[in-house]
């Protein structure tokens, strides 16, 4: 009997949190098929709210910036924090282990909108303007972290033995690294590499602060224009593509990670 209620409990726990989570999303969706003038108030389907979404060229230059700034800083988080991740996974550190690791969780656990100040500080010292070059060091400096506090633990639970196997058997510290380490990284370099690409293309404090103007992302166009009128169906609309965007991400991560771990 206490087992069944036990039972009974977990699941209630499981469904309730899985509501509380993706239940306001799924209220965004579904209202981004509203064909009424609020938002929140239901007047009707109707489809032609995507339409007019993808015909808004504001709204399609915002959706490219944004992919672009995105995969810009996808690129430079995974090969500067793959980099890290296994530099610091093979190198003793010693007595300053602990401050390696506070400084690399520092830009994760920092405030963002004082990250960002001390950004902006810093494009002003050296001469950086506001554009994209800004906006995807800023979100580098963020997901860099990401990559490679993953790829720093995964190499650390795999050990030295395929390394050292690898050099027995003649082969020279390059073809180790592109033959053994990054193969057995790959998982882990492909979850920071999501982590990253989410985390920017969702960035609205750091965008808001470094892109030049009349060049918003999509996060700024959704910020703004519901700042200044309120939430409509158009913007539900704009947001449901954002979440598709991201799901996509999402499965495509999972469908690699289980063509690497069966390869």
């Amino acid at each position: 009997m206490k087992r069944k209620i036990g039972q009974i409990l977990l699941a209630a726990y499981v469904v309730i949190f899985f509501a509380a989570l993706y239940g306001p999303i799924a209220v965004l969706i579904g209202l981004s098929f509203n064909a009424g003038r609020l938002a929140y108030v239901w007047g009707g389907f109707t489809l032609s709210r995507y339409p007019q979404v993808f015909s808004s060229e504001t709204y399609m230059d915002a959706l490219g910036l944004s992919l672009w700034i995105a995969t810009l800083n996808t690129v430079l988080s995974v090969v500067f924090g793959t980099l890290l991740g296994i530099a610091l996974a093979r190198r003793p550190l010693g007595r300053f282990g602990l401050f390696w690791d506070a400084l690399i969780l520092l830009p994760l656990i920092l405030p963002e909108i004082i990250e960002t100040l001390s950004i902006v500080l810093f494009y002003q010292v050296v001469g950086i303007r506001n554009g994209v070059l800004a906006t995807t060091l800023g979100h580098t400096v963020f997901s860099v972290s990401f990559v490679a506090l993953i790829v720093r633990a995964r190499m650390g639970d795999l050990g030295k033995s395929y390394e050292e196997a690898s050099m027995v058997m003649g082969a020279n510290r390059v073809v180790t690294f592109f033959r053994v380490l990054l193969p057995l990284a790959a998982p882990a370099i492909i979850a920071g590499a999501f982590l990253a690409f989410a985390a920017s293309f969702d960035d609205v404090v750091k965008s808001n602060f470094t892109t030049a103007a009349g060049g918003d992302t999509l996060p700024l166009i959704i910020f703004h224009a519901a700042r200044r009128g309120g939430i409509t169906p158009g913007l539900n609309a704009l947001a449901t593509i954002m979440v598709a965007i991201s799901l996509s991400a999402a499965f495509f991560r999972t469908l690699m990670e289980r063509r690497i771990s069966r390869a």
